[in-house]
């Protein structure tokens, strides 16, 4: 339930952003989130320093993505501990936060991976060979741009096979796979 949560918030957020006054964004499907640190951490394990946006790895446990995630909810539940929840089935729901909680926590969202931010040069080659990997693989997609993709029909695997291929796609054309 905690992936959901994090899932929603940042929805939340990328949906504040983009009905915020200033810049005017096109509509975009399954995108990658860019951000405006553009190097690499020089120490995997090593957390930004104060003031960098932290940033996931591609070789992050999962522990360690929830830790960054769980890091902009804290942020956020200290900047409105009145937030709500919503409707969202579970024990919590979903807590929805007013703009300013968002504006201010907005450089503790973790950025992507450098090899899957669309700032990098090499990702929009790379997106296209990890589209292509995901067919050969049999999950049948179509990349609409660079970051995104949608499925050609209704998946015929299970959401574990889905995230497997896609999780193995993701570590051998953005790096520490074998091929």
């Amino acid at each position: 339930m905690k992936t959901i949560q994090k899932l929603m918030a940042g929805s939340a957020l990328i949906l504040l952003a983009a009905c915020s006054p200033g810049e005017n964004k096109s509509d975009q499907v399954a995108s990658v989130q860019t951000g405006g640190n553009t190097s690499a951490s020089s120490s995997a394990n090593a957390a930004p320093p104060a003031g960098e946006q932290p940033r996931r790895r591609l070789d992050m446990s999962k522990a360690e993505e929830d830790a960054l995630f769980d890091a902009h909810q804290k942020c956020l539940e200290e900047k409105d501990p009145e937030g709500g929840v919503d409707g969202t089935p579970g024990p919590e729901g979903v807590r929805i936060h007013n703009d300013e909680a968002y504006k201010a926590c907005a450089s503790k969202w973790p950025l992507p991976p450098w090899e899957m931010d669309s700032s990098n040069p090499t990702f929009a080659d790379k997106w296209h060979k990890n589209v292509q990997c995901l067919n050969e693989k049999g999950l049948k997609v179509t990349e609409t741009e660079p970051g995104s993709w949608v499925y050609n029909g209704t998946p015929t695997m299970s959401t574990e096979e889905q995230d497997k291929i896609t999780k193995d796609c993701e570590r051998e054309i953005f790096g520490g796979g074998q091929k």
